[in-house]
């Protein structure tokens, strides 16, 4: 892809390429909490406090990972160092193995309790109705496909960890920082 001349860019388009922006950074902590809180909830039993937090908390918190993960794909990524070929590509999977997991488990999410015609509650006080009738059948795919991706994510993250320490102790290369200090006009 040959690049946009700045003068069809509005600004909003144009970000520097060494860091992030602080909402970028803010966001990224925002969503590692949730997207730890909800799996951490996940086995709740149905009525059970972890239960209520895992399927109303991450109804409403679903709507933001959402716009975080178009967020970061719009922005883009920071420029990353030279790495090898095993490096560079690994990083890539596990940064788009998150954003893939993070859309499919909220999506699968919100279409569990509508698969069998019900509303999707939050907290016992919003009801969205169901767009779509009653299928067991798809409702077990789509079981299926929201465990299997929410098992996804601590492989997932313990390489994204393992990755910024690499850049942090071994590398010494300041992209471990990126995600704690933003930069004026960053990604």
């Amino acid at each position: 892809m040959g690049e946009q001349p700045l003068r069809n860019m509005d600004a909003s388009d144009i970000a520097r390429n060494d860091g992030y922006s602080r909402l970028s950074v803010v966001t990224h902590w925002i969503a590692a909490i949730i997207v730890i809180a909800l799996f951490l909830t996940h086995e709740g039993e149905r009525g059970s406090a972890a239960y209520v937090i895992h399927v109303s908390g991450g109804a409403l918190v679903g709507v933001f990972l959402l716009w975080r993960v178009w967020h970061r794909v719009r922005r883009g990524n920071s420029e990353k160092p030279y790495q090898i070929f095993v490096f560079k590509s690994l990083s890539q999977i596990v940064i788009w193995g998150l954003l893939v997991a993070i859309v499919v488990v909220v999506v699968s999410g919100y279409l569990l309790p509508w698969s069998l015609g019900r509303p999707l509650e939050i907290f016992g006080v919003i009801a969205i109705p169901s767009p779509m009738g009653s299928s067991p059948g798809f409702r077990e795919l789509l079981d299926k496909v929201h465990d299997i991706s929410g098992t996804l994510f601590p492989p997932l993250i313990l390489l994204h960890i393992l990755g910024t320490a690499k850049h942090a102790f071994i590398d010494k290369d300041g992209v471990a920082s990126r995600m704690f200090k933003s930069v004026s006009g960053g990604r």
